[in-house]
């Protein structure tokens, strides 16, 4: 079945355009997948008691309209569309409310492994085969496109990781990743340009005090580009595609009517 949710864009998740940021809308995501497991009573709290805990080890993004603008309303609908011993899919749509344009859509992929062990564990009989739903938003899954990356980066972005960065989990989250890999551009590109769509492999976890690096590179594709994020050792923490496109022109905000549910 299909789960739905409805979050308010806020002062919080929007950028200097008044438009929803990256890091907002995978939040959003987390969040309604996090809300659905509380459904069937399998959230990170309920099988903590167990040893497990949820990881998120791939998300695919279309973004084929401008992002919503504050302070629009958008709808987070998503749904498990493949499940396997070890994953759970879930593809998912981002609806802005009052125009009905689909914003995002997408799929994600989620596995359960043990607290102690750091290791997957099964995840079969933790989500009814009853929840499967035979559609797909974005095609199909771990689509993955040939490219030929150039010899070295165009730009390299280096962080260390302290507390604001972490998860309840205590390690680095995942989004933070994301967010290294499309700022890590020259400031008239990201004025000029925003992401249509990303393909973001999360590979290996870092902890409080860690170095990491976000490097850059080029592509054999149009106006494609690979964030690889490394920790000091030289092993890959994360892989962020990313394809841009021209940003469209965006509306006076002063001349829009922004209230519309006062």
């Amino acid at each position: 079945m299909k789960y739905s949710t409805i979050y308010p864009i806020t002062a919080a998740n929007i950028n200097a355009d008044y438009r929803l940021t990256v890091d907002a809308l995978l939040n959003f995501h987390e969040s309604t997948v996090a809300r659905y497991f509380t459904t069937l009573g399998v959230a990170a709290f309920d099988v903590q008691k167990e040893d497990r805990t949820w990881v998120i080890s791939e998300i695919n993004l279309d973004l084929p309209a401008p992002p919503v603008m504050w302070s629009e309303d958008v709808e987070v609908t998503l749904w498990v569309s493949e499940l396997s011993p070890l994953r759970v899919w879930i593809d998912f749509t981002f609806r802005e409310v009052h125009s009905g344009v689909i914003a995002a859509r997408g799929n994600s992929c989620w596995s359960l492994i043990s607290m102690s062990e750091r290791k997957l564990v099964p995840c079969e009989g933790y989500i009814p085969a009853s929840e499967l739903v035979d559609e797909l938003s974005a095609g199909p899954h771990r689509k993955r496109r040939p490219l030929k990356l150039q010899d070295e980066p165009s730009s390299t972005l280096r962080h260390a990781i302290n507390l604001i960065d972490l998860d309840f989990n205590g390690h680095t989250n995942n989004r933070r990743y994301v967010s290294m890999a499309l700022i890590c551009f020259d400031g008239a590109f990201l004025s000029t340009h925003r992401p249509d769509s990303l393909s973001i492999k999360f590979i290996k976890e870092s902890r409080m005090g860690d170095e990491i690096a976000n490097h850059t590179y080029d592509t054999d594709q149009p106006s494609t580009f690979v964030g690889k994020i490394m920790n000091s050792h030289g092993e890959e923490l994360c892989r962020v595609v990313s394809h841009w496109r021209d940003k469209e022109p965006l509306e006076d905000i002063s001349k829009v009517n922004l209230i519309r549910n006062p």
